[in-house]
């Protein structure tokens, strides 16, 4: 693709997020889309197909960047207390980030009513991110550093202890975004707590 023609297409792509942010998945229409990308529905039409099209490119496009940012933080000569905690952080800054959050609570919105967009979030939110923990935990494993039989699992463990709770209080608003030393300690204690089950 030429440059121009990208850029035109993550314009419509930022468009429809704002959209599904604001108004909720069904309230959206491609015309609206369109309008909101100063952009004519035919030219939108040429990028995507169907609403659900955009929608799954905004959900990729949302962790873009962050999800592959996880699977950075191994270093051969790095203990695993030091790789788990930057993986924690990595990930806390991920799942607290105000878009991710405001694109949890539109899926918990519209998940009965569209489980098509529970499923295409899924595949393309939680379980890359999850994917991406387990790549980690793998390298861990084939070295020595973590003692484990299932790099899945462990990244589902680890996910928990280091994020649950700070993912339900920000979805429901009760917490405000962690500062950059709260999710440091927050890394920190999950780290030592998932090592103490997998040493």
């Amino acid at each position: 693709m030429r440059v121009k023609t990208v850029e035109q297409r993550n314009e419509f792509i930022d468009a429809a997020g704002h959209l599904f942010i604001q108004q909720g998945y069904a309230a959206v229409t491609m015309e609206a889309i369109a309008a909101e990308a100063g952009k004519s529905k035919v030219t939108l039409y040429n990028y995507f197909s169907s609403k659900e099209e955009l929608f799954e490119a905004f959900v990729v496009q949302a962790g873009a960047g962050a999800v592959e940012e996880l699977t950075k933080v191994y270093v051969e000569e790095d203990s695993a207390r030091d790789i788990l905690q930057r993986l924690g952080l990595a990930l806390l800054r991920l799942v607290s980030r105000p878009d991710v959050i405001a694109l949890d609570q539109l899926i918990i919105g519209e998940a009965k009513r569209y489980p098509e967009l529970a499923r295409i979030f899924f595949k393309n939110g939680p379980k890359r991110t999850v994917d991406a923990l387990a790549e980690v935990m793998a390298l861990c494993m084939e070295r020595g550093k973590i003692t484990a039989s299932d790099a899945q699992l462990a990244a589902l463990h680890f996910k928990g202890i280091c994020a649950g709770d700070l993912i339900e209080n920000l979805m429901w608003g009760t917490i405000n975004v962690p500062t950059t030393r709260e999710l440091q300690r927050i890394s920190k204690d999950a780290a030592n707590a998932f090592l103490n089950g997998y040493r």
